[in-house]
């Protein structure tokens, strides 16, 4: 008798994580709908909603992170980037995503090195590369603004 109330609870929580996975996939689909016809605030309260399900899903830290960055949240940006570094599989997405929000801050010598951690773990992402670029150029013509003043001061 134990042994078949074992079965039966083991059938039990397998049905539960598949709930909660196909809960947790509806979420994520509405969440990216509503994020792309720019309704922000909704897409918010679902990956929210999917946070309580699974807080440690990349996809989930990596949606709110970036409905923080587009609200200028960037510290929060951050811790929800970096802890989804932690458990993604494609960590590259997430240091690009560091590098833009410290790109979008000014601190560019922050930004670069998350992008080139991008492209050290996966050397054929184009948006690491492409992010990476645009903060040395700044950073560059930054440098000559400094040497043009200089120059005009003394």
């Amino acid at each position: 008798m134990s042994r078949e109330l074992d079965n039966l609870k083991s059938i039990s929580d397998f049905f539960k994580r598949m709930n909660t996975k196909i809960k947790l996939i509806k979420l994520l689909r509405q969440a990216k709908l509503e994020y792309d016809r720019y309704d922000y605030d909704s897409s918010f309260k679902s990956l929210n909603e999917a946070y309580e399900l699974d807080s440690t899903n990349p996809a989930v830290l990596r949606g709110l992170g970036c409905i923080n960055l587009f609200n200028r949240n960037y510290e929060e940006a951050l811790d929800y980037f970096k802890k989804a570094s932690g458990y993604s599989q494609a960590k590259e997405v997430e240091y690009t995503l560091i590098g833009i929000t410290y790109y979008l801050q000014d601190k560019l010598d922050e930004a670069v090195e998350y992008f080139n951690l991008a492209i050290d773990e996966n050397d054929d992402y184009d948006k690491a590369y492409e992010g990476r670029n645009q903060a040395m150029l700044e950073n560059h013509l930054k440098i000559i603004d400094l040497q043009e003043a200089l120059k005009k001061y003394f």
